[in-house]
Formats: C-alpha cells, structure tokens, sequence
C-alpha cells in the first residue's frame, strides 16, 4: 500500500491503458477516448491524462494526431515468449527472441571485483577479482533485457570478444573459445523491480516491474563454471511453460 502511494497517478493511468492495448481492447488505429472522458474515468485532472498520453506515446503505444485525437499503434506484439519445456536449446532460442530481430549491445567486458553470492557459487575468495560482462539486448533500438555474465578470469580473459557476442550466442561462444563442455543449467526466476541503475539501462521507470533471472552453468564434472544474471522487463517478457501432466 505505501508503494502504491507513492506511484504518480500520470503513471498508473498509462499502465493502465497499456494493459487494455496488450488485452484488445483499444486495437490498432482505434481512437483512445478523449482526454475529457478519461479525466472522468480516472477522476484526474487533464495535466495527468496529458503527461500519461506522453508517456503511451513515448513507449511507442500511441500516436497523436493533431485535429483527429490519440490511435493505437500498437498491441502486445512485441512481447518475446520464453519457453519453458524442459529443452535449453528451447528455452535460449526464445529467451534469444526467437523471429524477433533483437540485437545485442556490449557494455563492458572487464575484470572486477566479485559479488558475495556469485564468488560462493563458483567458490571463489571473497577478494578475488573476476571476469564481468555486460550486454543489452534491443528490439527496434528499444532495450528489452540487460545480461550480466560473470566467470574466472584465467577461464575468459581474452577468449570472448564484444564482436562476437554481439553476433553469435553467448553459451556456444563460451564453450568453444574456453573449451569447457556444459552439462547443466540451474535457473531461478524472481520477481523484482527496477532501480536507478537498471531504470537507466533499460529506459524504463524507476519501479517498474522485471523478471531477475540467475542461471548456474555446470561443467561435464559437476562444477560451476558460469553464472549470469538477466534483467527482463516485465512489460516485454512472458514465460510460458509446457507441462506434461501424465508424467
């Protein structure tokens, strides 16, 4: 409740109205109803209708038009599907966008000091530096998610470069540059939102909500070799997941 207090209202009137556009309700090139009626709705003044139309057409959901009113220019299209079946190769090809032509952008790639749970995971001193990677995948120049990869040093150093990251999936780079087989993945999904820092990166409001996602990557010997953290934003992600119910 105190969270919910302190959410402009601009903001909650826009989220709002980008659910009914994700759900059909308003379609494309429907006019939304006028500022005068959605004043009334929301019992809001016409300065928050204003600044949450801005907001709408700012994440590309509406477009103004002079003399005509507010259309919808878009649905849920663009939401990237992750599977859950069971399969990796099934779960990195859509988590990768599947037919979405989404690209990657490398931030960093450094050596740098290690955070608490990551250096327990791959049982590492707490003083000891690793190897950071950060990376931003885009859909039409709009950041959907934010990936960062952390290793030992002596396995990635100078073995994984930002142009072929930006070009060839991650996983496979990694076992053919550091000649290490992978056997098995452990993922752990949350639900958190968005601070400064990642608000930042991800263009989007500081609070809104993201899937935190941890994945473990364990070598053919049993040891953990890989860990990445994955920022998804909430209104760009689903998961979906197939369950087979007589097993």
């Amino acid at each position: 409740m105190e969270r919910d207090r302190t959410i402009s209202y601009y903001i909650k009137v826009a989220e709002t109205l980008k659910a009914r556009i994700r759900a059909g309700q308003y379609q494309p090139n429907d006019l939304i109803p006028s500022a005068k009626k959605l004043e009334e709705e929301f019992k809001v003044s016409n300065i928050t209708i204003r600044k949450a139309m801005d907001l709408l057409a700012q994440d590309g959901y509406v477009i103004p038009m002079r003399g005509v009113g507010t259309r919808v220019a878009k649905t849920g299209d663009d939401l990237v599907s992750i599977e859950i079946t069971g399969s990796f190769r099934d779960w990195i090809d859509s988590a990768m966008g599947g037919d979405l032509q989404l690209t990657v952008h490398v931030l960093e790639i450094s050596i740098t000091s290690c955070p608490k749970r990551v250096s327990q995971i791959l049982s590492l001193a707490p003083d000891k530096s690793l190897w950071r990677m950060k990376r931003v995948r885009k859909l039409r120049g709009v950041p959907m998610s934010y990936f960062i990869n952390y290793g030992r040093p002596e396995v990635f150093s100078d073995r994984i470069t930002k142009e072929e990251v930006e070009r060839r999936s991650f996983v496979d780079l990694f076992q053919e540059r550091c000649q290490i087989r992978l056997s098995e993945m452990v993922q752990r999904v949350e639900a958190i939102v968005a601070d400064i820092d990642l608000s930042e990166v991800l263009a989007i409001n500081f609070g809104d909500p993201l899937f935190f996602v941890e994945n473990i990557y364990y070598s053919t010997d049993g040891q953990p070799v890989e860990v990445t953290h994955m920022y998804y934003r909430g209104d760009k992600y689903v998961y979906d997941a197939t369950i087979q119910l007589n097993k």
